[in-house]
């Protein structure tokens, strides 16, 4: 397999996308049109332009759930939650119209997340880029930091000034400080209703698809470094909570999605049922995100002490045998007392 063909609808798109201006969407997506007809006509399907394929629905839903769970699981309650990892929903727009590439203001965006990163200790995060009904781009941003919403604003609204739109906000309104920002509750939500599952309504946002909107041309999501090393909890066959795993599944309500010869995939309320269940598995889930967070350190088997003799051994060439020089000799050490046992002969520091 070839690696990064070229292709027509690649060099074109690449001539295109160098253009830094909205106006070579249209263009874009009708030679997106064609380069469907075409491979469909050799039977492969190509996703919609500016939407998320399966592989990066399943991906993006993997950061989020464990991101969720690494803070939640990590949260101490002894501390005050804006002192440590606490989840957080922020939304960034425009405000004004937008007169830039998509491509400009994702690199805005991420010069925007590394002050968060080095000024405010974000670790994890999760991003998504959807078009508002104006055509405008906007940005939602699941951080794992409390940051007030003045902060969020004053960051947001420095990146865009230098692009020029609160110049732009300015001559409209007569001030410099435009709402930007929007920081959801992660508690309730749009409606007042508790929320049962914060990680749920996260993936609803950032997997949603958007229709009778332009397409956001490039990458539409993105997550940390940090945040694509956390992985699920897994056990393999043999090991103790495996078979206790397989116990839940065949008693409680989870539905099978796949099955195949080498492995079956269940789906279900997973994390209630264990820690209603099961105390030691609910431990150890715990303990794998805590351990991915570095909140913990990896468990290591008891490994005894290591002793060295810090005395001179010589050897008598006539009688062959080893002597310990020591100025103890009426004394035994820790260390002789142990060699003692295996060896009942052994005496003054002589083998025999």
């Amino acid at each position: 397999m070839k690696q990064n063909a070229k292709t027509p609808y690649s060099e074109a798109i690449k001539h295109l996308t160098k253009k830094n201006s909205l106006d070579v969407i249209e263009t874009i997506e009708f030679k997106h049109q064609l380069h469907q007809m075409t491979m469909a006509k050799r039977g492969k399907q190509i996703k919609d332009l500016g939407t998320l394929s399966q592989s990066q629905v399943k991906k993006c839903r993997k950061a989020v759930e464990c991101m969720i769970s690494t803070i939640i699981f990590s949260r101490d309650k002894n501390i005050h939650y804006k002192t440590q990892q606490y989840p957080a929903f922020v939304t960034l727009t425009l405000p004004s119209k937008q007169v830039h590439s998509d491509k400009v203001l994702r690199k805005a965006h991420t010069r925007y997340i590394e002050n968060l990163q080095k000024t405010y200790g974000v670790k994890h995060y999760v991003w998504k880029a959807e078009a508002q009904k104006n055509g405008n781009i906007h940005f939602h941003l699941l951080v794992d930091r409390w940051i007030d919403w003045t902060v969020h604003r004053k960051l947001w609204n420095k990146q865009l000034d230098k692009l020029g739109y609160i110049d732009t906000f300015q001559k409209q309104y007569g001030h410099r400080n435009p709402n930007t920002i929007d920081v959801h509750s992660l508690k309730r939500d749009k409606k007042g209703r508790k929320l049962k599952n914060i990680g749920n309504y996260i993936i609803k946002y950032m997997t949603k698809r958007e229709f009778g909107k332009r397409p956001i041309l490039g990458k539409i999501w993105g997550c940390s470094n940090a945040t694509k090393k956390l992985d699920y909890p897994r056990y393999a066959e043999g090991e103790t909570h495996f078979y206790k795993i397989i116990d839940l599944i065949n008693k409680y309500d989870f539905k099978q999605v796949v099955c195949d010869d080498f492995f079956a995939h269940w789906v279900g309320k997973s994390f209630e049922i264990i820690s209603k269940r099961t105390r030691n598995l609910w431990k150890d889930v715990k303990e794998c995100f805590q351990l991915q967070n570095g909140n913990i350190e990896p468990r290591t088997l008891m490994q005894k002490e290591y002793h060295r003799l810090t005395r001179q051994y010589t050897f008598k060439q006539n009688e062959k045998e080893l002597v310990i020089s020591s100025q103890e000799k009426n004394q035994k050490t820790p260390i002789e007392k142990q060699l003692s046992l295996y060896f009942p002969k052994y005496e003054n520091g002589l083998f025999s």
